[in-house]
């Protein structure tokens, strides 16, 4: 495996355990430069930031995960170093242009955006999970500023939230070129207001975002319980709504279950429409590979479609991880991507990840997800509500550690196989009929998989 390939499996890595947002300002810009061989089974690998600041922030808060990916996917001990410099143009390229510069607030010229031009309604895979929020982002389009404003779009990690965002700027500005669009994490947004405050720009800073013609603000929930960030945030939505001016708004969870945020904020992001997506059913999972497969000019028989999407059923993100893994390791033997190569690399990766994950890790983070205690689960309480917790534990350590029923039976206060059996089993049956058990699983497994 050369050092670009190498690159592109510890990306697909990172991407399943970091934030689409998070993801794409930190991760996506570095470059790996070089690993030098320093003997005894140990190396150098030297890692290419875009400015200085972009290299305090890898360091600060990605700078383990990296070198535990690159440890585990070369299988040697590594020390991972941070250099700056100019990023040469590749496939991997920084999907968002800077909003400023990192020495202040800049100002944008009329008719600009930084938009991921791959995000486009083109490339968006429409199905049961997702089509009202489809529907609802082309009525943005079709009259933006007054229909559904704001349009607020709730869902788990990597679900297509952004890619619907990014698709309606790009529909927006080629109806109307001289448009400023400006698509954001609302994390940048306080990075942005910190920056202008220390600079003592806050005019240039106020006039950027309210003066532009679609603002589209990503996980919005970031700025909860930030209370100067929210008066700002208020100014501005107020400001661009009372012009007409479109707001879209992304977040993991309903603006009434958003915690710490003013309730003049909460009631304006209710204002406009509210719109949910749901973690992708099979038929919509094979629809989504079967795209990924025609974008990447690669010719894959449907039975090895089909296992990777019923392997897969957490969310969109993690499902193209998987399957850039799985041409990777196809591309390496160089042979087609067969059913026998799917299987095979399904079983490698289940027993990678039951050496790494502990049941034990599953049952405290599905009581935390579920605000209960570690024993509430293990013990013999039959509240309804914490026996449908019970469940989707058993159900997680059953799908993704292949552990025996008996055992499970165990890890719950020395219950039997057959009450485990019947726990896995209902919620099997219930994430078929019950949208919000699908989430659960997803948000679960998210929160597990990216310790």
């Amino acid at each position: 495996m050369d050092n670009q390939d190498l690159w592109k499996a510890v990306l697909s890595e990172l991407e399943l355990s970091i934030s689409g947002v998070n993801y794409s300002t930190w991760i996506k810009p570095l470059n790996l430069i070089a690993i030098e061989d320093k003997g005894e089974g140990k190396s150098l690998t030297i890692i290419q930031c875009p400015s200085p600041y972009h290299k305090h922030m890898v360091e600060q808060r990605y700078h383990a995960q990296i070198q535990k990916s690159l440890e585990r996917i070369t299988e040697q001990k590594t020390e991972v170093v941070f250099e700056v410099g100019k990023r040469k143009s590749s496939p991997e390229a920084e999907l968002f242009t800077p909003l400023f510069s990192q020495t202040g607030v800049g100002n944008t010229k009329s008719g600009a955006h930084n938009l991921n031009p791959r995000l486009t309604f083109e490339t968006y895979v429409v199905g049961s999970s997702n089509n009202f929020a489809h529907a609802a982002a082309q009525g943005v389009v079709k009259s933006p500023g007054k229909k559904y404003n704001p349009l607020f779009i709730y869902g788990g990690v990597g679900l297509g939230k952004t890619h619907l965002m990014h698709a309606v700027g790009h529909e927006l500005f080629k109806l109307h070129p001289d448009w400023n669009i400006l698509y954001i994490s609302a994390e940048t947004f306080a990075n942005d207001l910190i920056s202008s405050l220390q600079s003592k720009k806050t005019t240039t800073f106020k006039k950027r975002y309210r003066s532009c013609d679609l603002l589209m603000v990503d996980d919005i929930q970031f700025i909860s319980g930030k209370e100067f960030t929210q008066e700002e945030f208020f100014h501005t939505f107020n400001e661009l709504h009372m012009n007409e001016r479109q707001i879209i708004l992304s977040s993991d969870r309903p603006p009434q279950e958003m915690a710490k945020i003013e309730e003049r904020l909460s009631s304006r992001f209710m204002g406009g429409l509210t719109v949910d997506i749901q973690p992708p059913d099979f038929e919509m999972r094979v629809a989504i590979l079967t795209q990924k497969a025609k974008e990447m000019g690669l010719s894959i028989p449907p039975e090895s479609i089909s296992l990777v999407a019923e392997k897969t059923a957490t969310n969109i993100r993690e499902l193209e991880g998987v399957f850039r893994k799985v041409v990777a390791v196809a591309d390496q033997r160089g042979g087609e991507i067969s059913g026998e190569l799917v299987r095979e690399f399904f079983g490698v990766e289940q027993e990678r990840r039951t050496q790494r994950i502990r049941p034990s890790l599953v049952i405290n983070k599905t009581a935390q997800y579920f605000e209960y205690k570690t024993g509430d689960l293990t013990g013999k309480s039959r509240k309804a509500p914490i026996t449908n917790a019970r469940h989707i534990a058993m159900y997680l350590i059953k799908t993704e550690l292949d552990i025996p029923y008996e055992q499970i039976g165990e890890l719950f206060g020395g219950r039997d196989h057959t009450t485990a059996m019947h726990g896995v089993l209902k919620v099997t049956e219930g994430i078929k009929t019950e949208a919000e058990v699908a989430k659960h699983i997803a948000d679960i497994k998210h929160m597990v998989f990216s310790q």
